[in-house]
């Protein structure tokens, strides 16, 4: 009789390689620099810095310097499933905290160009992994937009040109990985070994487009409106095991997951000489309708010539579905306010207040894709101070924030009595320190 080591063995490997879906990027929910967060991400016609990269790439080059800054974010839920059913086999997944690091850089070109040209490079580096794909059971409880969130390296490149001394243009690219591969495992039953294993794992680039345009038609007075393209990777590892001709068994799991929806931003800003204070409004469409089914899909095969002369080769298939999930998702409007204060020429405040609508429906149906409607308020303050090492002109920032995400209690009753999962609410807070240290010159 053939052990059922080998092929225990090879459906392991596929389910390990596969690991929570995440959904939007950790810049829609938390923000990026500090000093964003601390102005509630009320930045289209207010960013700076490579800040602009993601916010609207038309303002990289406004300050006219060159800047270079390192940052930290570090993520804190404190969210609640309180469920009726305590004895349910679909267990709860709650998100964990993280720690994420980000780098930057912003170029204008002198010369030829008169500093009308602007480049710019951020980096995102998750502090535990480069990217993390987990594939969830979709009837277990888990919460959509926050799941494992900063568990993805992202890459944005921009540029900006200011044809006239009011207008800029900017585009750029937000670049994530597909991640794919294969795995061929040939087998000996009566060793109960492999005797040859080929494993292929591919990261491959997929870009979506960043593009933006910062208007200043008066003194102090700045429009900006910026585009962000749906990017998403997708996850697929086929596993096929051999026995000669006599027995195969291929597993195929794939998955859509890190996807982020179309988005586009109209913002307003306003400086004010006396007091020194900046003003800030925005609000974000995002075409959260378009949301993709992130739960996995396995695909099971068994085949070969000793199935086929007992009639088997399709009695022992098994696939998890043939029809996506329909998510039901509405897209959404998030209006955002903030104000930034100088109080000195070395200290500014800043203070930001956004509401996010939930694009997710009720979960009464076969899924368990929770989220709320969100309540945003992020604090923050700046020091700058003279560069230890170098002249008079150059400029060390410190910016610090902090950024709470409360989400008001919300009850699903699902009715049905044999619902795995039955009747819940669910809720909380999520926590968000930032800091960010630059250096402009």
């Amino acid at each position: 009789m053939m052990r059922p080591g080998p092929l225990l063995l090879a459906g392991l490997m596929a389910i390990a390689l596969s690991a929570a879906p995440v959904r939007a990027s950790t810049f829609d929910i938390f923000g990026f620099t500090a000093r964003d967060v601390g102005l509630g991400d009320a930045m289209t016609a207010a960013t700076r810095g490579y800040g602009a990269l993601y916010y609207n790439p038309a303002a990289l080059g406004v300050d006219k310097q060159q800047r270079i800054g390192v940052g930290m974010a570090l993520t804190l839920p404190s969210l609640y499933v309180d469920r009726a059913n305590a004895e349910s086999d679909r267990p709860t997944i709650s998100p964990d905290a993280h720690l994420g690091f980000h780098l930057g850089w912003v170029k204008p070109i002198p010369g030829i160009f008169e500093q009308k040209l602007a480049l710019g490079v951020s980096v995102y580096l998750p502090a535990d992994r480069l990217v993390r794909v987990q594939g969830d059971d979709p009837q277990s409880p888990q919460f959509y937009l926050y799941q494992n969130l900063e568990d993805k390296l992202l890459i944005h490149v921009g540029a900006s040109v200011e044809p006239l001394e009011w207008l800029s243009f900017g585009l750029g690219v937000q670049i994530l990985a597909d991640l794919g591969g294969t795995v061929a495992l040939d087998m000996n039953v009566v060793s109960g070994s492999f005797e040859r294993a080929d494993v292929s794992v591919a990261l491959s680039p997929t870009a979506s487009l960043l593009a933006g345009v910062l208007v200043r038609p008066a003194a102090g007075v700045s429009v900006g409106l910026s585009y962000r393209g749906e990017s998403a990777l997708q996850f697929s590892l086929p596993v096929t095991v051999r026995e000669g001709e006599a027995l195969s068994l291929a597993i195929d799991v794939s998955q859509t997951v890190l996807w982020t929806p179309h988005q586009l931003s109209l913002g307003m800003a306003w400086q004010l000489d006396d007091p020194r204070l900046l003003l800030a409004l925005d609000a974000t469409f995002a075409l959260w309708s378009r949301a993709p089914d992130p739960s996995p899909r396995l695909a099971v095969d068994v085949g070969g010539r000793l199935l086929d002369a007992f009639g088997l080769a399709d009695a022992l298939d098994l696939s998890t579905r043939s029809v996506p999930i329909a998510m039901g998702f509405s897209d959404t409007v998030v209006a955002r306010v903030g104000a930034e204060w100088e109080v000195s020429d070395h200290v500014v405040l800043r203070g930001g207040y956004f509401f996010r609508p939930t694009p997710a429906p009720r979960q009464t149906g076969v899924t368990a894709y929770l989220d709320n409607d969100a309540h945003v308020i992020g604090l923050g303050a700046g020091f700058s101070f003279l560069h230890p090492f170098r002249s008079s002109e150059t400029v060390v920032q410190l910016d610090l924030a902090a950024q709470m995400t409360l989400l008001p209690r919300r009850t699903i009753v699902r009715g049905d009595p044999r619902d795995p999962v039955g009747d819940l609410s669910h809720g909380g807070a999520v926590w968000t320190f930032s800091a960010t240290l630059s250096h402009g010159y």
